[in-house]
Parts: C-alpha cells; sequence; structure tokens
C-alpha cells in the first residue's frame, strides 16, 4: 500500500491530538514584527503572545508565508520516512503566498526528489474548514486509499464546506490592510459584530451579515447552520476562537445538543491567523454527510 504523507500550514486549524495521530506536518506561517519573526508552534504557541507583542510593538505587524526553501525542507524529512507520495494542503491561494511557495518547491523538488510524487491542493478557504479537508484526506489516506482518492475527498469536502466567522472588531483586519479603514471605525463605533464567510469558490471573505450585539450574533451562527443542513445530516464541525474558550466551548455544547454529530473540534486560532481576526473571534466551520 503506497504511504501518502501531509503537509498543512498553520492556518489550518486542527486539535493537536489528530496531528500527532495522523502525523500530519504543521509548516509555520510567520509573525513578522520589526526586530524579530515569530513562528507558529515554535516560537508562538498561543494567539494571547501575539497580542501581548503587539501591544508592545512600535509598529503592527505582518504575516508571511513560509519560503520555498522551507517547503523543500518538510517534503525532505517526509521523504526520510519512506512516503511514496506527498500532499500539500494549503491556505486559500487569495489570502497567502503559501499555494505558490509550495508550489515553487515542487518543482525544485523534481531533481532532489524524482521518486516522491508531490501534489499541492489549495484549500481556498483557512482556520476550521481548512482544517475539514486536511482530515477528510488524511483520513482517506488511513483507509488506504491511493493519492488520487485522498484529493477526491479533500475536494468534495472543499466543494460543500462552511466557513462563517463572527468578529468582535475589524480593526485587526483594516491594519493588516485586508479591509477598509473606514468600514472598521464604523464597527467599532455602533459596536455591530460583524459576520463574514470564506466562499471556497472564490477563496476570499464576503460579507454575511452585522448583529448589533454579540449574544445575537452568536445565535446567527447557528441559525446558518441550520439554513445550510438537511434533516438527516451527519455533522462535521470546527470551532476556532481566539481569546474565547469559554464561548467557543458553549457553541459547542449548542451545536451537540441541537445537531446530530459526527464531530465537534474547538481549537484557538495560531497565532498568525490571530493576526487578521483580533481578539475575541469566534469562527464556524461545518458541513454534512
Amino acid at each position: 500500500m503506497a504511504k501518502v504523507g501531509f503537509i498543512a500550514d498553520t492556518a489550518a486549524s486542527i486539535p493537536e491530538e489528530l496531528v500527532q495521530k495522523y502525523e500530519i506536518s504543521m509548516i509555520p506561517l510567520l509573525s513578522v514584527f520589526s526586530d524579530n519573526t515569530y513562528r507558529d508552534r515554535i516560537d508562538l504557541k498561543e494567539a494571547s503572545q501575539l497580542f501581548e507583542l503587539i501591544d508592545k510593538a512600535d509598529k503592527f505587524p505582518t504575516s508571511s508565508a513560509p519560503s520555498p526553501a522551507d517547503y523543500l525542507s518538510f517534503y525532505r524529512k517526509l521523504s526520510q520516512k519512506k512516503v511514496d507520495s506527498i500532499l500539500c494542503v494549503t491556505v486559500s491561494s487569495e489570502m497567502s503566498m503559501c499555494f505558490k511557495s509550495a508550489t515553487m518547491a515542487k518543482e525544485m523538488a523534481r531533481k532532489e526528489l524524482p521518486k516522491v510524487n508531490i501534489e499541492i491542493f489549495d484549500s481556498r478557504t483557512t482556520m476550521g474548514s481548512f482544517g475539514l479537508i486536511v482530515l477528510a484526506a488524511v483520513r482517506a489516506a488511513a483507509e488506504g486509499k491511493d493519492m488520487d482518492q485522498v484529493i477526491k475527498a479533500a475536494s468534495e469536502v472543499r466543494n460543500k464546506v462552511n466557513c462563517v466567522v463572527l468578529f468582535d472588531t475589524l480593526s485587526y483586519l483594516a491594519k493588516s490592510g485586508r479591509v477598509g479603514r473606514g468600514r472598521a471605525l464604523m464597527g467599532n463605533v455602533l459596536s455591530i459584530k460583524p459576520i463574514v464567510e470564506v466562499s471556497t469558490s472564490t477563496g476570499i471573505v464576503e460579507p454575511v451579515t452585522r448583529i448589533r450585539t454579540r449574544p445575537k450574533a452568536i445565535k446567527h451562527l447557528l441559525e446558518i447552520v441550520r439554513r445550510r443542513s438537511k434533516p438527516g445530516d451527519k455533522m462535521h464541525f470546527s470551532v476556532d476562537h481566539t481569546n474565547s474558550a469559554g464561548e467557543a466551548e458553549k457553541l459547542g455544547q449548542m451545536l451537540s445538543e441541537e445537531f446530530d454529530c459526527a464531530e465537534v473540534l474547538l481549537r484557538e486560532t495560531q497565532p498568525v491567523a490571530a493576526l487578521i481576526t483580533g481578539p475575541k473571534m469566534l469562527g464556524l466551520s461545518f458541513y454534512g454527510d
């Protein structure tokens, strides 16, 4: 049976126990400050550490994708584990240079690792929905499926997964240059809680609605699931948060009580994702079988 190795960048929200169980190699995204660069999961393990650094920084940091050389290093390490194929799944190519770096590294690896088949898969999403796509792929491989079938499993989930995100503030998005400052200010002044979604058809963030209070906004997340699921669906959920563990756990409990769940995963986002979302973000990703 052919052995498939897996790489995902740290924009994917996958509980650590599943990363270890399926031996997923997590390549770190980078938080770039004026005086230092920090790697997800290595230098910064929690979003709270990032926020502490931001509070002390003179300038708001930026994020950066791993370089082609970084990806090539991961390909080498996996090849030493005697894998026949490598599937590298990336955060949406519309949001990051990860897909481009991974693809460039694949070309670099052709001569060095000629016997290893390397495939790059654009998740066209991020955080929990990205993680659910990766898990579909690794579980297919664990069942003994070949690379084509593994990619098919990932594609099927990508085509139906939803990713909706409740922001407490859009100021971090504004500082990162991903949204106009005027819209961010309006949300802050009016205490409006914006909900957006990442569309896997486009790979970009799109607005859903704005809710006046946070409790109502959380209820609206549940309403979105009700609208987009069907009776009899076996639901897969991933709840992401930044500094909102209690709310995430409560949301996970409500999902478990209302829906027929195959899994409800809870995960605090990695620092680079938190750099974009800011504190008190709640993300809900889901699909039904």
